[in-house]
């Protein structure tokens, strides 16, 4: 039996998964939590981590560390991705996660991120058709990661994501109409650098927390699960819908919505325009959500390693 721990540690959110195993494809999940700990705040005006995101990110890991350690794991593998990988004080960051959590990480590059996130995605997504397009907004970075089969056809990572725009765009609260044209104007500039390979059928899959939680949003879970959320199919009127709602209330008054995190209310809005505004650019009608991805790969690639 053999008990691993993973750790993605974002730019909005860290998420733990710990799994017991007896073999590669068999498997069973003992613990998962996410906290959001907004770690890239200050970010995008600063170019460092400042310090009070670092210590609620430190806390957070730490705690990841000793629940490993209570349900006795005999390994934890960590990453970090946008906010520390960009972060002019990324070396301190690590060292210090060494010293204070007693957790060493690793920083990915954005095409080691992608491949894992597709392993996380393949693991739980029912397919009618191979060709898939993962959309993975992020809160410093959104990756397009094209499919067919095993391999990567074509793979973008823009440096747009739910925190950057947010503290860059949306000072208004409510969002303002000037400010949101603003967003979306930069945004499609941004996706213009996308290049996507020919394919017939490309299906659209979105597998970070803008879509799980507009997912979650759209059924009104009182109680996130994420067995509703995976292969859970929202059309772009659907969304369109549910972020005209957002528009017009303020963050106040998301954090009510059944489905919506309250910590990812002043988020949620910069999320939902990525995710229109690629549609709209990609002509895609609708978009499979996937609560599986970075944390999941990492789980699924280290148990392919450890029993081979």
């Amino acid at each position: 039996m053999f008990r691993l721990a993973s750790i993605d540690i974002g730019t909005n959110t860290v998420r733990l998964l710990v799994v017991e195993a007896v073999s590669a494809a068999n498997y069973r999940t003992i613990c998962h939590e996410q906290e959001i700990v907004r770690l890239g705040e200050g970010f995008d005006q600063h170019g460092t981590l400042q310090p009070q995101a670092i210590s609620r990110t430190i806390a957070a890991l730490t705690r990841y560390v000793q629940k490993a350690a209570e349900l006795k794991t005999d390994r934890i593998c960590a990453v970090a991705t946008s906010a520390v990988r960009e972060a002019l004080n990324r070396a301190d960051f690590v060292a210090k996660v060494r010293s204070d959590a007693n957790l060493e990480i690793q920083v990915i590059p954005p095409e080691t991120e992608a491949e894992l996130a597709l392993i996380g995605v393949k693991g739980v997504i029912k397919y009618s058709a191979w060709p898939i397009l993962v959309l993975d907004i992020g809160g410093g970075s959104t990756e397009f990661i094209q499919s067919d089969n095993n391999d990567i056809k074509s793979f973008t990572s823009l440096k747009i994501g739910v925190v950057k725009l947010t503290e860059r765009f949306l000072k208004s609260d409510p969002v303002c109409p000037k400010e949101y044209k603003q967003l979306t104007d930069y945004i499609f500039g941004q996706l213009e650098k996308v290049k996507l390979a020919p394919s017939k059928d490309l299906q659209l899959i979105g597998n970070a927390g803008t879509v799980t939680t507009l997912a979650a949003v759209d059924q009104k879970l009182i109680d996130y699960d994420p067995d509703l959320i995976n292969n859970y199919i929202l059309t772009k009127q659907r969304i369109l819908s549910i972020q005209n709602n957002f528009l017009k209330q303020n963050i106040s008054q998301r954090r009510s919505i059944a489905g919506l995190e309250p910590d990812r209310a002043d988020v949620i809005a910069a999320g939902a325009a990525i995710l229109l505004c690629a549609m709209e650019l990609f002509g895609f009608k609708q978009i499979t959500a996937c609560d599986s991805g970075l944390r999941e790969g990492i789980i699924l690639k280290e148990l392919s390693e450890h029993f081979s």
